[in-house]
């Protein structure tokens, strides 16, 4: 089947009608999940900072390591309600206009069908699903970088064309509207997201292999360092954010097994920790979405209406939605001196990849295609709707009920923000971090108020006998008790425990 087939035939379903149906499934399954998981790890930072004040929030933010564009608008929401399920709607929308988004790029390298297919594929995929779920960053900065990119590819196609000197002066300003936006956008990524700034300079890179004039290409460079420089004035109140460049991070060093693992949560979302109800089943479904999504990708260069089907054009658009990826590469290069490939990071830079998904889905047979879609959907449905998420606010209500005056509670830094942002106040005056060394920065320790970490148990909680309350992973224990405190009770909930230490008799 040609791509002039696959227009026409596409053009008797109404896009417009379809895609708006596809994206509002997609919508409805993003809001009933909003709260299904509960806060997870670095979510429960989003929480505890923009539960303070706008100034103090701005000032938490400054010294972790990230820019503040989402936190305020988390932070705005925040106003109007708490929970789970607010912070995470700013994600949610943005996974919701991504849908459109990568559609409009897919049918830009093989028309509505390929534009229909992945929306579909995006729609319910689980990287997708679960970034739109999860209370960071992520979701915002990648749909802002494929706008940003949908609009830098629209202004270089006004400018592309050989015209008279007239019509080009007529046609440059017509494109300023293209520009100003494609700027204002890519600005707006690099203040959610640093790693939208890779992001941007590989779809930079992606727009020279097009080799669309000296004039074209010096404009998308001035708007792109126009907006990479606007974060500039940011570092003058977040200098503290530079020093962590220099301390210890968390990401393993780059080896084959980092790569596959990075390049497997493209499709199946996030892992799993090791505390979830029917993980291998869940695992298993995650493998059955990355097999699938590779297949469609596989589909586009191998399928039978596939590359060798594809006009000048549309392998000209193809290849520059693969090297639009470019920043995942710049991020394997920089970890072989400083590991951070990472797929939360790299997710910000491989959506365009997402667009050629559905291209693949539209140039394989319609059964094949549409088995490929089932093989992610179930991943999805049941990854958000089976708890993967630590359960901490779980085992709250039991310490509030019966915190006394004396007692402590005590967390590992993994559960620590979460009682901090959900506990009551009654409880956070008794909260502490209970570690025999200093959580690095990473742990979110900007949001931590001042003495939170305590290296042992205050000596006027053992002196007046009081209860040890403590939240931490599975099989952990305190680093240290005092004398004659033994465990007497314990209470696990998903990946979490709470267990009670006190005095004998």
């Amino acid at each position: 089947m040609s791509f002039g087939r696959l227009r026409t035939r596409t053009g008797r379903l109404a896009y417009g009608r379809t895609l708006a149906l596809i994206t509002t499934v997609g919508a409805v399954v993003r809001l009933l999940l909003l709260a299904r998981q509960p806060l997870g790890i670095d979510e429960d930072f989003t929480a505890a900072a923009v539960g303070r004040p706008l100034g103090e929030m701005l000032g938490v933010v400054s010294r972790d390591s990230a820019p503040p564009l989402f936190y305020v608008l988390e932070w705005l929401v925040a106003q109007l309600a708490g929970g789970p399920a607010p912070l995470r709607l700013v994600p949610a929308l943005a996974g919701i206009a991504l849908i459109p988004l990568l559609a409009a790029l897919a049918r830009r390298v093989a028309g509505d069908t390929a534009g229909l297919w992945a929306a579909a594929f995006v729609a319910i995929l689980p990287a997708t699903l679960m970034a739109s779920e999860n209370a960071r960053m992520y979701s915002l900065a990648g749909a802002l970088v494929v706008a940003a990119t949908l609009l830098l590819w629209r202004a270089v196609e006004r400018m592309g064309v050989e015209r008279s000197a007239v019509e080009r002066s007529a046609v440059e300003r017509s494109a300023g509207g293209f520009w100003l936006g494609y700027t204002v956008l890519a600005a707006a990524a690099v203040w959610t997201d640093y790693f939208a700034g890779v992001a941007l300079v590989g779809v930079l890179i992606a727009l020279a292999w097009f080799r669309p004039g000296r004039r074209t290409l010096a404009a998308a460079g001035a708007a792109t360092a126009i907006a990479l420089a606007s974060i500039g004035p940011w570092f003058l109140f977040a200098g503290a954010q530079l020093e962590h460049a220099g301390q210890g991070f968390w990401i393993p060093p780059l080896s084959p097994d980092s790569i596959a693992g990075t390049f497997g949560q493209l499709f199946a979302g996030p892992p799993l920790d090791s505390g979830v109800p029917d993980r291998g089943i869940l695992v298993a479904l995650q493998v059955i979405a990355v097999a699938a999504g590779t297949v469609a990708l596989a589909a586009v260069a191998f399928g039978p209406a596939g590359w060798r089907r594809f006009d000048l054009e549309a392998r000209r658009a193809a290849v520059f939605l693969l090297l639009a990826c470019g920043g995942v590469v710049l991020l394997a290069v920089v970890s072989l001196w400083r590991p951070i490939l990472e797929a939360r990071y790299a997710g910000v830079m491989w959506l365009p990849l997402f667009a050629l998904g559905g291209v693949g889905l539209a140039v394989a047979p319609r059964r094949l295609a549409a088995v490929l879609i089932v093989a992610v959907a179930v991943p999805s449905l049941a990854l958000g709707t089976v708890i993967t998420h630590p359960e901490t606010a779980s085992l709250l209500p039991e310490i509030e009920s019966r915190t006394g005056p004396h007692d402590l509670v005590a967390a590992d830094p993994d559960h620590y923000l979460s009682l901090l942002a959900e506990g009551s106040p009654a409880v956070r005056a008794h909260l502490h971090v209970l570690s025999a060394f200093d959580p690095p920065w990473y742990f979110g320790v900007a949001a931590y108020p001042p003495g939170a970490v305590i290296d042992s148990v205050p000596a006027d909680v053992a002196a007046a006998g009081g209860t040890i309350f403590y939240v931490a992973d599975p099989g952990s224990a305190p680093s240290s008790l005092p004398p004659g405190y033994r465990q007497t009770e314990q209470r696990c909930a998903i990946a979490v425990c709470l267990t009670i230490y006190a005095p004998n008799g």
